[in-house]
């Protein structure tokens, strides 16, 4: 894949590997298979003929990780508002493959890394088990059904209760499949746990692990153990001799590093282990995994410390879901998401609100983005009405073990979630919960979003069980912070999400709206709370309009857009208009403006950060149909930044950096004052229009607002650091769409049938200046040795198929995302559109 977004370019990381292990040196060792190509799928299929008649059904090809609710139509009968309105189903998923005489001797399992949701997995006809959460991944072992020859995997998806999330969920085998291949005495990864305890420059790296042997008698065996510094050169190493007995076998060793190099936001350094177990001079298996080396402490008078450094945590929460990809997101573009993140400010990600991909934690390794693990989202208690609720009590033992177990390695990790939310808590599960994530990983705090139990689920009666006290929306209130540590100072504390800002990219309105009074979620409409702030207007950060009257009131949603057409929204509330669309200034909330939240949380040195709600815009969880995402993210659907994305960049980065809002290009309002607003981390900031010098404004943590009657033209804003020009940005007057661009960072794709390539379509005038405003119809065509993956724009209201070659552009932009097949040759893109001349894109294929 190809990063679309030029600032990617401007970051050099250390690489990931989006493998769970590293494969293995030779077919003697270990084998850790992609299994994803290669399968069969079908859709609602007559059950009963799966397995009497499999062959008279029609079967479609496809290669893993797939999501077949992204390949459907919006309809306001699928799920609700918050599941997202997109298909569910139940399907079927069957893959032949070949076992030769060598691994029939092996240990041989396959791993599921996510399969959304209520899986069973058969071998053979053979029934292997079922797994009800779609987040947490799981391994059956084969080799009691495994025969030499053709075998056949089939896999059943069972997603036909729609309502299974808060949020757009997809469906079906969305994550990475994999064989694993081993000699019956090998490594046991899962068990393995790496520790850490730095005292100033030096550390001791404690290392348990399992040795599993699958044979019936005692074996001697050689263990060799090598750590390794990013170059491969070896820093410590031991060999041992070890007797194996039948089933498991514990064993613990501790290495003392001198002059240790630590793992830091700034300068993520991994080392490696290497195993090598060795059977009469041969060796019969080999396992490596990266690891870091870190301090992580909290207090409830200083925060957070790493590494001895005290540090506020810069997060954002994260959906899994990236747009027209659905669930099954290239590993490439989520590893483009999180630099595009770091290249922001962020320094750390809430997996909100459940276990992300394996592949995740090793590029926040890589990247040195810190993690707050979570868990769940709710527990016994049931939050849609067909969610993990359901399944609590049966199996959150099994998966919050597998989760822990399966992550505790990885030095991005800095504390767990147990819980977001949580409706009808109880102190009893809360307990069991932390208990059991501090029996298996000692070393790291635990935490939860919102509700909390133990302090009767409101007010500040009682101390928490938590290690770190999580505050979601009331974290945004005035006093709030302060009255809990006031209560308890010993106590930690985070914004677990906060704050929850809202924008539209594009979208600008000058008058200040609170979402309850202006634009209501549906459970504010359900419990008649909307169209007043009632009790909320004493508790939010007050947040002054830019204008007396409003400056853009035709920024009004009255019609959505389906089968290529523009159909009306019913409008019965005096809301309605604003429910949709939310403006681009920082003053469209739920409680506190981002900057407001931000200063807050800096203000007060025993909050230890915040995670806002959220990174990107997410499928589901809208504001009822036709509405088909929520507007919170700072990036929207497509990846292109909103203005919320610079605001975070002043706030969060020492780059020195401008950025102006909105646009100038605004026909039918010359001469109407348009409030022009500069986010900077620069000392000071100077504005001209037309060359005319409108004045220098010093940076005193505010945002800067320069009221100026609109005339066309060229606006140029210039930060200073120090009396030197350090930033600078220019904003022009764009005329008549005229041209349609195509933008990427690559010219060349990998013949692998798998690699994406994301185009960034932009709708200029004659100048190549974009068009702000502009909204045509624009049709793709594709010849070559690719095809069209999908389409998207980044409007809540455009209901096309994400598998559409036709898309509306959306404030002067959309999307059009290439993948490869596996042959040799060049691919030709084509972009034309409403009297607009067509654009050609050549892209190797090698």
């Amino acid at each position: 894949m190809r990063f679309l977004l030029v600032f990617f370019c401007c970051l050099e990381l250390v690489a990931f590997s989006s493998e769970a292990q590293p494969k293995a040196k030779s077919a003697e060792t270990r084998q850790l298979l992609n299994f994803d190509k290669d399968w069969k799928f079908i859709l609602n299929p007559d059950e009963a003929k799966i397995k009497s008649q499999p062959e008279s059904l029609s079967w479609r090809s496809l290669n893993l990780p797939h999501d077949w609710s992204i390949e459907g139509s919006y309809s306001e009968t699928n799920g609700d508002w918050q599941s997202g309105y997109l298909p569910a189903g139940i399907g079927y998923y069957q893959k032949k493959f070949n076992i030769t005489d060598e691994q029939l001797e092996k240990q041989v399992s396959i791993v599921f890394d996510g399969v959304y949701l209520n899986s069973e997995v058969w071998l053979n006809g053979h029934f292997l088990g079922k797994r009800p959460n779609g987040y947490i991944g799981f391994t059956y072992n084969l080799n009691k059904y495994l025969k030499k020859g053709e075998n056949e995997i089939t896999v059943k998806v069972d997603h036909s209760k729609p309502l299974s999330g808060r949020w757009y969920t997809g469906s079906g085998i969305y994550r990475h499949v994999w064989l694993k291949v081993t000699d019956p005495v090998y490594v046991n990864d899962r068990d393995l746990q790496i520790q850490s305890d730095v005292d100033e420059k030096n550390a001791k790296v404690s290392i348990n692990l399992n040795i599993l042997s699958e044979q019936a008698k005692a074996t001697s065996s050689t263990l060799k153990i090598d750590i390794l510094n990013p170059e491969g050169k070896i820093v410590k190493s031991t060999t041992n001799n070890i007797s194996l007995k039948s089933g498991q076998n514990s064993q613990n060793y501790v290495f003392d590093i001198i002059s240790a190099k630590l793992w830091s936001i700034e300068h993520p350094y991994l080392y490696k282990v290497k195993f090598s177990i060795s059977t009469k001079g041969k060796v019969v298996d080999e396992y490596s995994l990266n690891f870091g080396i870190r301090k992580i402490e909290f207090s409830g008078e200083w925060g957070f410390k790493l590494n001895g450094e005290n540090t506020k945590i810069k997060g954002v929460c994260l959906h899994q879901d990236a747009g027209l990809f659905g669930v099954a997101v290239p590993d490439e573009v989520l590893f483009g998401r999180l630099k595009q993140l770091k290249f922001m400010g962020t320094n750390a990600i809430r997996t909100s609100h459940h276990p992300f991909p394996p592949e995740f934690f090793n590029m926040c390794d890589s990247l040195g983005m810190m993690v707050m693990d979570e868990a769940f989202d709710g527990w016994e208690v049931a939050k849609a009405a067909d969610d993990y609720g359901n399944y609590f009590d049966e199996w959150w033992k099994q998966d919050l073990t597998d989760l822990v177990l399966r992550d505790r390695n990885h030095p991005s990790v800095i504390m767990w979630s147990i819980g977001n939310e949580v409706r009808k808590p109880t102190v009893e599960t809360q307990t069991k919960l932390i208990d059991l994530i501090h029996q298996l990983d000692p070393g790291r705090p635990v935490t939860q979003g919102g509700v909390d139990p133990t302090r009767g689920m409101k007010g500040d009666e009682a101390i928490t069980n938590l290690d770190v006290k999580g505050f979601n929306g009331d974290g945004e209130e005035i006093g709030v912070y302060e009255k809990y540590h006031n209560a308890f100072p010993n106590v930690p504390m985070i914004g677990t999400e906060v704050p929850h800002t809202y924008q539209t990219r594009g979208v600008y309105r000058t008058k200040t709206n609170w979402r309850r009074r202006d634009f209501p979620a549906p459970w504010e409409i359900n419990s008649k709370q909307a169209g007043k702030m009632g009790g909320l207007a004493e508790k939010v950060f007050p947040i002054e309009d830019l204008s007396k009257e409003e400056v853009f009131p035709e920024e009004q949603t009255t019609k959505y857009y389906n089968d290529f057409k523009f159909i009306d929204i019913p409008n019965f509330q005096p809301w309605s208009g604003n429910l949709f669309y939310q403006s681009s200034y920082d003053n469209a909330t739920v409680r506190s403006s981002a900057r407001k939240a931000w200063q807050h949380t800096l203000e007060l040195p025993y909050v230890i950060g915040q995670f806002r709600w959220t990174a990107y815009d997410y499928l589901g969880e809208t504001n009822q149909w036709p509405s088909r995402m929520a507007n919170f993210g700072v990036i929207d659907i497509c990846g292109f930044p909103k203005d919320h994305y610079y605001l975070y960049q002043s706030l969060w980065t020492d780059k020195p950096m401008v950025h102006m809002l909105p646009h100038w290009t605004h026909p039918g309002k010359e001469g109407v004052v348009i409030p022009m607003v500069v986010y900077t981390n620069c000392d000071e900031v100077n504005l001209h229009l037309n060359g005319k010098d409108l004045g220098t404004k010093p940076y005193l943590g505010e945002q800067l607002v320069w009221d100026i009657p609109y005339q066309p033209g060229e606006l140029v804003v210039t930060g200073f650091k120090g009396g030197k020009l350090v930033a600078k940005e220019i904003v022009k007057t764009a005329g008549k769409p005229a041209k349609i661009q195509i933008s990427t960072t690559e010219k060349s794709m990998t013949a692998d049938g798998k690699d994406v390539l994301l185009c960034e379509i932009t709708i200029t005038d004659e100048q190549g200046v974009p068009v702000p405003q502009a909204s045509p119809l624009l049709s793709f065509k594709i010849s070559g040795s690719g095809k069209i993956k999908g389409t998207d724009n980044g409007d809540p209201l455009d209901l096309t198929d994400y598998t559409s070659s036709k898309r509306r552009a959306f404030k002067s932009k959309c999307l059009v995302v290439i993948q490869s097949t596996e042959e040799l040759g060049n691919i030709v893109l084509e972009a034309s559109g409403e009297a607009l001349p067509t654009t050609s894109l050549k892209i190797e294929v090698k």
